[in-house]
This record gives structure tokens, C-alpha cells and sequence, in this order.
């Protein structure tokens, strides 16, 4: 705790003596990922990447120069993202999948630092699902005979899920052109979100207990610093 806070502390005070550096940090960033879900099960790690997530974000917040080629940036995390979770199962020989996909209001927050041309991220926030769906397939047989697809709004959403908000963590390298471009490489967990078994669907659904997914992508963006004279 000690070494924390001291580290806490020389961040801190090289901040304070170069006031004169910091920079207003505008940005939007598109991430195109690969998504592998994990159901039931408290391991983070998928089994296979059988969907495909995408969303864009919008940064504002403080750069600071520390030295002539190493910077730390603050930032705001708002935007759009789309998750998909596909997962399979064997069923006593019989193959079943299910689909589910979220459209939802992202906000977080970042932290970089920068070095030379390269920078390495760290964040987190939640996710807010607004609208969704969820897939069966239909070579499927449940002992209700239920299949196909059900399109989901905020109200059927918070009905099968506990607590109907995705948290998430993410970490990214990315490479600066010019200053101003961006293309980096990033990796995000989604933590799990648990179902509420007295739901409508809940005697359709394969998956019980819970749904997780990670993704691991690629993201572009275009940054503009703004220097603020003191």
C-alpha cells in the first residue's frame, strides 16, 4: 500500500510541475472485435470467437506531457456498442444453439500513458443494453417445442436478467500516425450478467445461470489535442 501511495504521489507531483503542458483531448474511436461467450460457467476464457461485436466510442479529457516523449491522458469514455454472444452446446448427441445480441449506451472512463509513438491503455465503465434479441435455433427440440427468434426492448431485458447492466474492463496498445491517427489492438471482458429464472424465457433458454463474453479487436480513431496556455 505504501509503494502505491508513493507512486500516487510522484505521478502527482510531476503533474503539478508541468501544468504548463496539459492539453484538452478530443477523440472518436471505432473497434471492430471478435467475441467468444462463456455460459454457466465461472471461467473468463471462451472455448471458441463465434460472433462479432463493434461499437464507437467518444473521449474528452486532459493530456498531460510529462517528458518530450512520455504523457498520461485522462479521459471520459461515451458511446455505442453492439455484443454478441453465440454459444453451442451438445445436448445428448443433439446439437443446440443460442444467440444473444445488445445494442447499448457505453460509458467509462481511460487511462493512457504515452511513449513516443505508442501509447498503452486501461479503462472500464458499464454498459447499459437499450434493445436486444435472443436466437434458438430450430434443430433444437426443448420439451416445449419453443424456437426461434425474440426481439427484446429495455422492459423484457430488465425482466431476464438480476441487474441489466454489462461492467467492463479494457486494455489496448496503440500506435499514434502523425499525432493525430490512431490504430491499436484491444482486448475487453464483459462480466457476467446473471438471469432472473422467473422470466418469460426462462423455460426456453439453454444457458441458466449466467452469460460473459471476451472480445479481442482491432480499433481506429482519430484524436485532437488542444493546448491550454497557463
Amino acid at each position: 500500500m505504501k509503494k502505491v501511495f508513493l507512486f500516487v504521489l510522484l505521478i502527482g507531483s510531476i503533474s503539478y510541475y508541468n501544468l504548463t503542458a496539459v492539453d484538452v483531448s478530443l477523440g472518436f474511436v471505432g473497434q471492430f472485435a471478435m467475441s467468444g461467450a462463456v455460459a454457466d460457467s465461472s471461467s473468463i476464457l471462451p472455448s471458441s470467437f463465434r460472433d462479432f461485436d463493434m461499437g464507437y466510442s467518444f473521449l474528452v479529457g486532459i493530456k498531460n506531457n510529462i517528458t518530450d516523449n512520455t504523457a498520461i491522458s485522462i479521459l471520459a469514455d461515451l458511446g455505442y456498442y453492439h455484443d454478441g454472444y453465440a454459444l453451442k452446446y451438445d445436448i445428448n448427441g443433439s446439437r443446440a444453439t443460442e444467440n444473444y445480441q445488445f445494442d447499448s449506451f457505453m460509458v467509462g472512463g481511460m487511462f493512457k500513458f504515452h511513449f513516443f509513438f505508442m501509447s498503452l491503455s486501461a479503462g472500464g465503465g458499464v454498459k447499459i443494453p437499450i434493445s436486444g434479441s435472443y436466437r434458438i435455433e430450430d434443430n433444437y427440440s426443448n420439451p416445449l417445442g419453443y424456437s426461434g427468434k425474440y426481439y427484446l426492448d429495455r422492459g423484457d431485458i430488465t425482466d431476464i436478467f438480476d441487474n441489466a447492466l454489462i461492467p467492463y474492463v479494457k486494455v489496448s496498445l496503440d500506435f499514434h500516425i502523425l499525432n493525430y491517427l490512431l490504430i491499436g489492438v484491444y482486448v475487453n471482458y464483459d462480466f457476467a450478467l446473471k438471469f432472473n429464472n422467473s422470466d418469460y424465457l426462462s423455460n426456453v433458454r439453454v444457458a441458466k445461470e449466467s452469460i460473459s463474453s471476451l472480445d479481442i479487436g482491432l480499433q481506429l480513431g482519430y484524436f485532437l489535442n488542444i493546448s491550454v496556455n497557463r
